[in-house]
C-alpha cells in the first residue's frame, strides 16, 4: 500500500448524512424563528463545528443564541427519522476492508457531535473497521481538526511519511496540511473540486474505485 494509515472525514466522505442533517438544521431555524434555509446553503456548510454552522444560519455571534440552537439542534437531529436517515456511500465498506486486509489502519476524525457519529458507525456497523475515532463534543467555536489529526497520530504513533488524510473539504485539506501529511480530496461529498484545489489537496479523486486503486498502488 501507498499508505498504511489512512485518516478519513466523515459526513459528506464515508457517510452521506445530508437528509437528516438538513431536517434537523432546517427545524432549528424554524424553532428560532427565522425562515428556513436551503438543502444547498446548509450543506455548503457542514464540515465545520456546530456553533459555526448554527452562527451562519442565524447570522449571529450572539452566544446566548447560539446556546438554544445548539441545543435545538441536538434535540432534533437525535430524532430517528433524522439520525438514521442516512447512506452509506456505495463502495465505502469495501475499501474499509481492503485496507484493513492489505494490513492498514482506518481512523476517523470529524467535527461531527460524538454521540451522533458513534450511533451512525453503530448502524451500519463500522465501529470494527476503526483503529480509532476522534469527533467534537459540539462546544467548540472553531474547527480543532488540526489539533484532533494531530492527536490521533501523536497517540497511536502514526509515521508522517505513511499517513494520508482523506476528506471532502477544504477544512480536511488543511488539516492535512498542517500535520505534514498527504491530502487526498474528494468530490463526491459535499465540498467543491474549486475548493479543495486551492486548499492545496495533492491529489483529488472522483470516485470510490479511483481512491481505492491509488492507495493500493
Amino acid at each position: 500500500m501507498k499508505f498504511t494509515n489512512i485518516i478519513f472525514d466523515f459526513d459528506g466522505t464515508l457517510v452521506d448524512t445530508r437528509p437528516g442533517l438538513v431536517a434537523a438544521f432546517q427545524s432549528m431555524m424554524e424553532e428560532m424563528g427565522v425562515v428556513p434555509a436551503d438543502e444547498n446553503t446548509i450543506i455548503g456548510l457542514i464540515g465545520v463545528p456546530l456553533r459555526q454552522v448554527a452562527g451562519a444560519l442565524l447570522s449571529t455571534n450572539n452566544e446566548n443564541l447560539l446556546d438554544k440552537a445548539s441545543e435545538s439542534f441536538r434535540e432534533n437531529y437525535s430524532k430517528e427519522e433524522n439520525i438514521r436517515n442516512n447512506i452509506l456511500f456505495d463502495g465505502i465498506l469495501e475499501l474499509l476492508e481492503v485496507i484493513k486486509k492489505n494490513h492498514g489502519q482506518n481512523f476517523i476524525v470529524s467535527n461531527k457531535i460524538d454521540v451522533f457519529l458513534s450511533k451512525i458507525l453503530e448502524q451500519h456497523d463500522l465501529k470494527k473497521m476503526f483503529t480509532a475515532i476522534r469527533a467534537t463534543d459540539g462546544k467548540d467555536a472553531k474547527s480543532k481538526k488540526s489539533d484532533y489529526v494531530e492527536e490521533v497520530m501523536k497517540s497511536n504513533n502514526l509515521d508522517k511519511a505513511k499517513t494520508c488524510i482523506v476528506g471532502d473539504t477544504k477544512s480536511d485539506i488543511i488539516a492535512g496540511k498542517n500535520n505534514s501529511i498527504y491530502n487526498i480530496g474528494i468530490t463526491w461529498g459535499y465540498g467543491t473540486k474549486e475548493d479543495l484545489s486551492s486548499a492545496g489537496a495533492d491529489i483529488i479523486f472522483e470516485s470510490v474505485e479511483e481512491l481505492k486503486n491509488f492507495l493500493l498502488s
